[in-house]
C-alpha cells in the first residue's frame, strides 16, 4: 500500500513556489529580446562650403561602416559620384 505525502508547512511550500514563478518569470522575460524592425528616420541639410560626404557621414553616422553610410547616403539622393556642391540638399539618415 502507498502513502500520500502529506504537506507539513502549507506556508513554506506556497513561499517555494512564489518564488520559484517569480524566478521563472524572470528568467523568462530577460531571455526574450525582441527587436522590432525600426523605419529609419531622415533630415534634409544643406551643404555648406567645405563639406564632403565623408565628413558628414562622420557627423551624423551613429555606428557601422562610414563607407557603407556614404553608399546609403550616395543611392538615397540619387548621386552618381562624390561630389557635392555648396546650397546643395541632401537627405541623411539619422539613426
Amino acid at each position: 500500500m502507498k502513502k500520500k505525502y502529506i504537506l507539513k508547512n502549507k506556508k513554506r511550500f506556497f513561499i517555494f513556489v512564489l518564488f520559484l514563478l517569480i524566478g521563472l518569470t524572470a528568467i523568462v522575460n530577460g531571455a526574450t529580446n525582441i527587436y522590432g524592425y525600426r523605419n529609419p528616420s531622415y533630415e534634409t541639410i544643406v551643404v555648406r562650403r567645405g563639406d564632403t560626404l565623408w565628413s558628414i557621414a562622420e557627423f551624423y553616422n551613429k555606428r557601422g561602416d562610414i563607407r557603407k553610410y556614404i553608399y546609403d547616403v550616395m543611392v538615397l539622393n540619387n548621386l552618381q559620384d562624390c561630389q557635392i556642391i555648396e546650397g546643395m540638399e541632401l537627405k541623411i539618415i539619422v539613426e
